[in-house]
């Protein structure tokens, strides 16, 4: 509105500069938002983890061997698992690298394998429903919400907990296929 004024003879230019510059902080904006994207929902010994784009590097990737995960997906995070390594080398550098900072198993994509392959473990971590009460007092109608719900759809669930940058949810799964039903904004522990 500053630059608009009918009378200037640059009128159309001015226009056209800020409309140029909008367009351009509007690109960098998607592509900062395409770069940072949750490319993966990974299972990993008792939790689920969210993996980022911006974590797996082209270094890592390199290290893969599996052809499914030698590149990103581009739309919507990939629920899969991880794996620890068979090697106890190859474990001891992984403890001791996350424990001083580095990076985790979920951030390692040679590690990922099918989530269908885990399940197994999936069933054996999870945990009762109402548990989430006694983490999620100020919440307990929606908790008990989730159980009237697969109560009355006769599906017996459990919960395990998605370890998020910003913040944890709850993973809702079947406890009969280890399928993933829903994602709840409950918190999974204290």
């Amino acid at each position: 509105m500053i630059v608009f004024n009918p009378k200037k003879k640059e009128l159309k230019r001015d226009l056209a500069i800020v409309a140029m510059v909008q367009a351009a902080a509007l690109l960098y904006g998607l592509h900062a938002v395409y770069i940072a994207r949750p490319v993966y929902v990974v299972f990993s010994t008792d939790r689920f983890d969210l993996a980022f784009a911006n974590d797996i590097t082209d270094e890592k990737l390199a290290k893969v061997t599996n052809r499914e995960y030698q590149s990103l997906p581009k739309f919507g995070p990939v629920v899969i698992a991880a794996r620890r390594p068979d090697d106890t080398n190859a474990r001891n550098e992984l403890l001791f690298g996350s424990l001083s900072g580095g990076d985790d198993l979920p951030q390692m994509p040679q590690y990922y394998v099918p989530y269908t392959t885990q399940r197994a473990d999936v069933l054996k971590q999870s945990q009762p429903l109402g548990l989430l009460k006694k983490f999620n007092q100020n919440e307990l109608s929606i908790v008990d919400a989730l159980v009237t719900k697969y109560t009355a759809l006769k599906i017996d669930v459990a919960y395990l907990p998605l370890k998020g940058k910003a913040c944890d949810l709850v993973v809702i799964v079947n406890r009969n296929s280890a399928e993933i039903l829903e994602m709840v904004n409950l918190k999974p522990w204290y």
